[in-house]
């Protein structure tokens, strides 16, 4: 048998397989904040389709913190129903789920939440062009609240752990990395004080959640812009998550502002015109384009480590996980493409079926355009 398909554990939850579907922004809820039969089927074709582990993507923990339409917010008791339905959904075909919680922080579009977005320091993001309002003592310690509480409806709901986005260039990455997190007081300056909003939101996560349920976190390994966190920063993050009680840690990279740099590969047409050629080529895409920095931030923590970024091939991810660079092995774009493409590897065991292209027009379409979660590829 392939280690694709041995068991794996994150805590005190057992998984079937090595597969994760790592969360990804759906734009499929209702604009009155509820879950639509669109955004099941989603996930009852990916749990059918035999990955062992789902992370739905992006439950904004506030409404200031959506960086999108069409996004579950959290804030609020009467989300729990809809929520338990979609677990019930996925456990009913052998699979776990994980919600991941969030917030934009500088990232979120003043057209959506209706006024100027919040940040640990007022740093221009140069992919909207907008500059962000620098978040007093109080709204630090709301946003404390806010996750924990967002965390203990995920667990009412009936999921398996939760996971903080704390990756991509959202409120949590920017108040970790010094390119947006420039304070002078308590949250700011060295790592320790730039570590303090997540760690009291771990401890906040746990007053709600306890101590048996697995806390995960996504970060990023490098930011991939002057300024930002590096390999050298993330593996020290890492420990530190690691003694705080972190039970698993997404290795992920990148910020929106630094370009195509998180979902790597093609740029659509219309992003070309303005991309300079400097981006395009950070952007090109290479397989297991973070896998490097996993194993790297793995040989300093004894938790689990998930790998995500542009695996393509069944040579590669096994040789992943028994050269002990990795212990899960995290997909997305290629779920998005193909639901039962787990079911596919493991009935045709030296096959390779993935066929994404890595053309990133769901990205585009998806996290620019607010259009509804599905491959929007063509050969046209």
């Amino acid at each position: 048998m392939s280690i694709l398909f041995t068991p794996a554990k994150i805590g005190p939850l057992e998984l079937k397989n090595r597969f994760v579907r790592s969360a990804t922004v759906e734009c499929l809820a209702s604009e009155d904040n509820r879950l639509t039969e669109k955004y099941y089927n989603v996930y009852e074709r990916l749990a059918k389709g035999g990955v062992g582990l789902i992370i739905p993507g992006n439950y904004f923990v506030n409404s200031i913190g959506r960086a999108a339409d069409k996004v579950l917010v959290i804030d609020r008791d009467d989300v729990i129903d809809d929520l338990r339905k979609l677990t019930d959904i996925v456990h009913r075909h052998d699979a776990k789920i994980i919600g991941q919680i969030n917030h934009s922080g500088r990232q979120g579009n003043p057209k959506l939440i209706g006024e100027q977005p919040i940040s640990p320091s007022d740093v221009r993001d140069a992919t909207y062009g907008g500059k962000p309002r620098q978040m007093t003592e109080l709204e630090i310690e709301d946003t404390i609240h806010a996750f924990g509480s967002a965390a203990g409806r995920i667990k009412k709901a009936g999921f398996d752990g939760v996971q903080i986005n704390g990756a991509h260039g959202y409120l949590v990455n920017q108040f970790l990395s010094s390119h947006t997190n420039r304070r002078t007081d308590q949250w700011g300056g060295p790592l320790e004080n730039r570590m303090r909003f997540i760690s009291l939101i771990y401890e906040e996560i746990r007053k709600e959640v306890g101590a048996d349920f697995p806390v995960l976190i996504k970060i990023n390994c490098e930011d991939e812009i002057s300024g930002g966190i590096t390999l050298e920063e993330s593996i020290a993050m890492s420990r530190m998550l690691e003694a705080l009680g972190f039970n698993a840690i997404e290795v992920s990279g990148g910020i929106y502002e630094a370009g195509f740099v998180t979902t790597k590969g093609d740029i659509p047409a219309e992003v070309i015109g303005f991309m300079a050629e400097s981006l395009q080529k950070a952007a090109a895409f290479k397989e297991g384009y973070f896998l490097p920095q996993a194993a790297a931030i793995k040989q300093n923590v004894s938790i689990p480590i998930i790998a995500v970024g542009g695996m393509r091939r069944r040579e590669t991810m096994e040789r992943a996980l028994l050269q002990g660079q990795t212990d899960l092995i995290a997909l997305s774009r290629p779920f998005i493409r193909q639901p039962n493409l787990v079911r596919q590897m493991e009935r045709s065991p030296d096959a390779d079926p993935i066929n994404c292209t890595n053309c990133n027009r769901c990205t585009w379409e998806v996290t620019v355009r607010y259009k509804p979660l599905k491959c929007y590829y063509t050969s046209n």
